[in-house]
């Protein structure tokens, strides 16, 4: 028998164009010799949505799709608060993997903002060494001080080469549900409602700060210029934030979205959304980097709150 190889991505209907790129990239690189379960967590499309890419995929990926409305709207009021405009709520379902798949004991969680060049099933079989997670350290945060300067006072991490990004993940679905940090998170979440710039990546960095295992950067490349790596090295390329190739010319491994795009019944789609992305939609890009520094900068500013608060927290569960 095969072994099994759990993936999951979350994504809204709006993203459905971009997570079929990221799973058709997946299964160019999927090896005969696993069988793949691919769960898309999602509150609003369904399987059939889906039907034109999943016909696409190699005979040994299993592609479902997952509602999980009910769940999210036990805590969608809380969810909402501190959400700024490009976040959707959809970033929090990789922490209710656990308790939604009770019988799975390690998954992979990906972004759908991502384009594999390697086989996911070597992410999946990463020895995590008894952490909890596999994650690589945030390029982002690193490029910009004021990022570092906030997660070092207000999460509490000393190094901020310690401070991973949540978009490509290896969890231990038994350690999480051991150590409760569903329970812990939600418990926070509704409790304080942190002012955070990244809401569940802080969290998530704090829950698990000690127990990481740290992943090469060709795990979750982003596409920051000053730092580039040969395709040798690249396994994942993830197109966080603004840095969208279909959104913009010239990112950094943008051919490679547009290679897996053009394999995806979304080409045309894509191509359209591109050259029809205007001049007010880049300021706001422009606008929304600025308002994040600044937010990182205020909050890095002000009282030292929550890594007080967070310590507290996770010293009484």
């Amino acid at each position: 028998m095969k072994n099994k190889v759990e993936v999951f991505f979350a994504s809204d209907n709006n993203y459905l164009p971009y997570l079929s790129v990221a799973l058709t990239s997946l299964s160019d690189h999927a090896s005969d010799d696993f069988i793949y379960n691919v769960h898309i967590l999602t509150t609003d499309f369904s399987d059939d949505s889906l039907k034109t890419t999943k016909e696409l995929v190699k005979p040994n990926i299993n592609v479902s799709v997952h509602n999980i409305k009910e769940k999210i709207d036990l805590i969608k009021r809380e969810l909402a608060v501190r959400l700024r405009d490009y976040y959707s709520d959809s970033i929090y379902y990789r922490l209710f993997i656990p308790s939604l798949f009770p019988r799975l004991k390690r998954a992979v969680y990906l972004d759908s903002d991502i384009v594999l060049t390697d086989d996911v099933a070597k992410l999946y079989f990463t020895d995590l060494n008894g952490n909890l997670l596999g994650a690589v350290t945030d390029e982002s945060v690193i490029a910009v001080p004021v990022f570092c300067d906030y997660v070092k006072c207000q999460i509490g991490i000393s190094n901020e080469r310690e401070y991973f990004n949540s978009g490509v993940l290896v969890i231990d679905l038994d350690g999480f549900r051991r150590e409760g940090i569903e329970e812990k998170f939600t418990y926070l979440l509704k409790t304080y409602n942190f002012d955070t710039v990244a809401p569940d990546q802080d969290y998530l960095n704090f829950l698990c700060r000690g127990k990481v295992e740290y992943l090469d950067c060709g795990w979750n490349k982003h596409a920051i210029e000053a730092n580039v790596i040969p395709r040798s090295e690249l396994h994942i390329m993830h197109f966080n934030m603004f840095n969208k190739p279909w959104h913009y010319s010239g990112v950094q491994n943008g051919d490679l979205f547009w290679y897996y795009a053009a394999k995806t019944p979304f080409l045309s789609t894509l191509i359209r959304n591109r050259f029809a992305y205007t001049d007010e939609e880049r300021e706001r890009d422009s606008a929304g980097a600025v308002k994040l520094i600044e937010a990182a900068q205020r909050i890095s500013e002000g009282e030292v709150f929550m890594a007080h608060s967070l310590t507290s927290v996770a010293s009484d569960n």
